[in-house]
């Protein structure tokens, strides 16, 4: 045996001791590698106690663990429960001191962990003793995002409080912030939240502190701030009366349109409109219509430019009478100066506000003035760009609704073909979404012929997502028409999309078909050829039409007379040989059932659950493992009926139910009994 004591130690060199050093750190590098997939893998407790335990015992954790705890906080305090809200308090401190990607996670999860503590008896009090002093500490952190991040999370907290707590925990730390004369950032952040905050407090403290404070924020030495405060006068006058925008603001807001920095000049531009939707009209005409003008007419290119972007929106909050026809001929003229090349070719941002508020304007000037923007529209609709083409789109059925069924009929017609068929899908998609608002603007007599741009849609194959959009929309489109018209050309159309190639036009399709039979409740003809039509598609040779059918109950489940129309085909499909379809049954009643859960008056819920019990598709039975209880019963019952109907001398069922009746006929019928 070895005496340790005997053996000497090695003597190496420098460079033998490096190469060691280097080995080892390669070793653990590789190490490192393969280990790395694990160590990112953090699991959070399950058991409650242990969770808890974590939470207090915070700062001893590894830093990944912690994250992964403060990201998840309001998860991890809602399964452990009572407990975790009793250590409220100190819970929230294990956090103060720790790393900054920590401290954000912690103060975004704060609004849903504020969500929980809400519905508890004592939650107000917890919120009050240990959530906002939490969040106190940190207005006081010398990181401004750290202080950003507090201000927009207390905002959404914010509403939870009474006006007081309000008042001591935000508006007493924004107005320290608005004084810190050393630190910039502070009254920059200060100035920001002020707009933000105005609409949260009464109307006094908004006069009385807010607005005052703000205004001095804009007359700081520092440009930014002033921009912030003058960027803000909008959200803070929605809050105002009258009397102290005409006393306060306005003189305020043109005292600062004379500042020379441009930036200045850019958020008094930007700010004016939403000014001008609180003024009233007199102040719009006297005084802020003028200085817009002079804004139009500036030396400065730039500010031009900006003035011409917002000009829309700002016509837009003016109602004109007939003593402001030179204000507005005015207005309108530089409007329409936006078909000068040397006007339009200052930027696409331009022409897009100029497409994106026409509405607005023409709403203002009333339809009588419509052919003096009429080219304009019409410029609008040739500028090439995608973005100004969706717009339009979009705001398609407003600009109808303004100029009513005549002028829309003249001018809009053939516009709105053109944007139907656009190559852009977005630009499809705003005509559809809109199209039942543009049809009901006219008379019913005079809707039919939109009829034809249904049927383009559904020729053209490869525009399958403006058929899954028109199914979507296809409720609504419905009541714009009589029930003649329903029946001869929309119902043809919408079970066409529910063979369309496309699986996603044909689910979307299937789930509307409930409308047709809606639309024809009373017994006749119509009904009787719908009905046959739905139950067609669950005869059909093509899987594909079979497993419409199944997506068709989901929402026929609602109905009372499924059981009577529709139940046995669905029976049936659940033993379909297409596997596809089998599995489509399966998740519309799962879906259905998760949604609305068995009842008395769907007792035909658990016998379908039952036809998918020798199922050999593994999701089909991956589903089913939620009800196995429900099925075991529910065959065990099938079972006993059957057993008792064979000893019965009548050859009658005895004491079952007419449903459980119903279901041996059918499987006598199909031969699977």
């Amino acid at each position: 045996m070895i005496n340790s004591n005997e053996v000497s130690p090695v003597k190496m060199s420098n460079e033998q001791k490096q190469d060691i050093m280097r080995s080892i750190l390669k070793e653990e590098s590789m190490i490192n590698i393969t280990l790395k997939p694990i160590e990112q893998e953090v699991f959070l407790a399950e058991d409650p106690q242990v969770a808890l335990l974590k939470l207090k015992c915070f700062q001893e954790l590894i830093n990944k663990e912690r994250l992964a705890y403060a990201e998840h906080l309001a998860e991890v305090f809602e399964m452990i429960g009572d407990d975790a809200y009793r250590n409220l308090g100190f819970i929230l401190k294990q956090f103060v001191h720790d790393s900054y990607s920590i401290q954000l996670s912690i103060i975004r999860q704060l609004p849903q962990l504020v969500e929980q503590i809400k519905k508890r008896q004592s939650g107000y009090v917890e919120l009050k003793d240990h959530v906002l002093p939490f969040m106190n500490i940190f207005l006081v952190h010398e990181d401004s995002d750290i202080k950003k991040e507090v201000l927009t999370q207390l905002l959404k907290i914010a509403p939870f409080l009474i006006e007081s707590d309000k008042v001591d925990t935000i508006l007493a730390h924004l107005i320290e912030m608005a004084h810190d004369e050393k630190n910039h950032q502070n009254r920059i952040l200060a100035a920001e939240t002020f707009g933000q905050t105005a609409s949260l407090f009464s109307m006094k403290y908004c006069e009385s502190y807010i607005c005052g404070e703000l205004l001095s924020l804009g007359i700081d030495l520092n440009e930014f701030v002033r921009e912030k405060a003058i960027e803000q006068l909008p959200n803070l006058s929605v809050s105002l009366s009258q009397k102290c925008i005409e006393l306060k603001i306005i003189p305020f807001f043109l005292q600062s349109c004379e500042d020379r920095l441009l930036q200045i000049k850019f958020a008094c531009i930007k700010s004016i409109s939403g000014i001008s939707k609180y003024t009233g009209h007199h102040l719009k005409t006297q005084k802020l219509i003028p200085k817009y003008l002079d804004f139009l007419s500036d030396q400065n290119k730039e500010v031009r430019k900006t003035a011409y972007e917002y000009l829309g929106e700002f016509i837009s909050t003016i109602k004109f009478t007939e003593k402001d026809q030179q204000q507005m001929d005015i207005l309108l003229a530089y409007y329409q100066n936006q078909l000068d090349k040397n006007i339009n070719m200052m930027g696409v941002d331009l022409v897009y506000k100029c497409a994106y508020y026409f509405p607005g304007v023409l709403q203002a000037i009333g339809r009588n003035r419509w052919l003096l923007i009429q080219p304009l529209y019409g410029f609008l609709l040739k500028y090439p760009s995608d973005k100004v083409k969706i717009s339009l789109a979009y705001s398609f059925h407003e600009v109808a609704k303004l100029l009513g069924p005549d002028l829309s009929k003249q001018y809009l017609i053939t516009v709105l073909e053109t944007l139907a068929q656009d190559k852009l899908q977005e630009v499809r998609n705003g005509i559809v979404v809109n199209l039942s608002k543009f049809i009901s603007i006219f008379p019913i007599e005079e809707r039919d012929y939109v009829i034809d741009l249904l049927l383009n849609f559904q020729k053209d194959q490869h525009k399958w997502r403006t058929r899954q959009i028109i199914c979507t929309s296809i409720f609504p489109i419905t009541r714009c028409f009589n029930n003649d018209t329903i029946f001869f050309h929309i119902a043809p159309i919408l079970f066409k999309f529910c063979s369309d190639t496309v699986a996603k036009v044909r689910r979307k399709a299937s789930k509307n078909v409930i409308h047709l039979i809606e639309t024809f409740e009373e017994e006749g003809e119509q009904r009787t050829v719908i009905l046959e039509q739905i139950r067609a598609f669950s005869h059909s040779k093509r899987f594909n039409q079979r497993q419409s059918y199944c997506w068709m109950c989901y929402k026929l489940f609602y109905r009372q007379d499924f059981e009577d129309l529709f139940f046995e085909r669905l029976f049936e499909l659940c033993k379909d040989p297409v596997q596809c379809v089998r599995l489509s049954a399966v998740i519309v009643i799962d879906k259905f059932i998760q949604k609305e859960g068995f009842s008395k008056e769907r007792k035909y819920l658990k016998y379908l659950l039952v036809q998918f019990i020798d199922d050999q598709c593994k999701e089909v039975q991956l589903i089913l493992t939620k009800y196995n209880f429900v099925i075991q019963k529910t065959k065990k019952k099938t079972l006993s009926c059957r057993s008792r109907n064979s000893g019965s001398s009548n050859g009658h069922l005895e004491d079952i139910p007419e449903f459980d009746e119903k279901i041996e006929q059918i499987r006598k019928s199909s031969g699977k009994v």
